[in-house]
């Protein structure tokens, strides 16, 4: 991603991301035109993610500094609008690419999720932007209020799947709607996805869930078994990414759009970082 930072990596970026947009959108001249289109916003988010920037303002001054003559910029309010603007397309452009993703996936994968809250819990009851769909849950590191993000990856980290859930919803729920998609492969799991449906589901569409054994559980895991469960910490290095260098976590946005928008620009980034590296 730091490729990005040179300006003749800009440019060749901005061409494939607008060769992809005219793809699936088409070229579209009706009404007045914005002032970013939809290629240059893509670039942009990926610019955001290259040069470390965790919120919209750092990084409107960085393009208005450094970046005037390439980008005709207007007026931050504007700028914000247009960034959230394009959020249901960029999910269209990320789920091209895990269907993508999932056509060149091995036999191997792993799910798991992540608390991803909206707010610090001594500010629960005076947050509004997202409580029509926030809720409290309790995670391995304890109590949060927001949504939760299960993904699904192969061993490489790339994503295959991904959902987002409110806090209180079972893991399994998602994984039993994950495995309409699966064929002919082993799931690696915590044991949080233990259930005797889902592995009779799976068996119908030759899948086969391995999850790590409970302390009641009196039954003895084989060698092979155990190695193949060690791999799941894989899937926890996506979840430091998304969280720590691409900032999954915020609570800049000041709508229940700008939460969402936020979230799809990071897994944009995230999905497409190994197309312009």
């Amino acid at each position: 991603m730091d490729s990005l930072t040179n300006p003749n990596q800009l440019v060749q970026t901005f061409c494939v991301l607008d060769d992809l947009s005219v793809e699936l959108f088409g070229k579209t001249n009706k009404g007045r035109p914005n002032s970013l289109s939809r290629s240059e916003v893509a670039t942009i988010i990926l610019m955001k993610h290259a040069f470390g920037i965790n919120c919209l303002k750092k990084l409107y001054r960085l393009l208005k500094t450094n970046y005037s003559h390439e980008f005709h910029l207007p007026v931050y309010k504007n700028f914000v609008v247009t960034m959230n603007r394009y959020s249901l397309d960029f999910l269209v452009l990320i789920n091209v690419l895990l269907q993508l993703q999932q056509k060149r996936s091995g036999v191997m994968k792993i799910i798991d999720s992540t608390p991803v809250p909206v707010c610090k819990n001594y500010r629960i009851y005076r947050h509004k932007t997202m409580k029509r769909i926030s809720t409290r849950s309790k995670s391995t590191t304890g109590w949060f209020y927001g949504l939760k993000l299960h993904i699904l990856t192969d061993l490489k980290r790339n994503i295959l799947m991904m959902k987002f859930t409110t806090a209180n919803i079972d893991d399994r729920k998602v994984l039993d709607i994950f495995l309409n998609q699966l064929k002919n492969s082993i799931i690696l799991a915590d044991a949080g996805y233990i259930s005797a449906k889902l592995q009779q589901k799976a068996a119908k569409g030759r899948n086969v869930i391995l999850t790590s054994i409970r302390k009641n559980m009196k039954k003895l895991a084989t060698p092979l078994q155990i190695f193949l469960l060690n791999m799941r910490g894989r899937i926890e290095s996506v979840f430091s990414v998304l969280k720590e260098r691409l900032g999954l976590i915020s609570s800049l946005p000041r709508s229940e759009n700008g939460y969402l928008a936020h979230y799809s620009r990071v897994l944009f980034g995230y999905l497409f970082q190994p197309l312009i590296s």
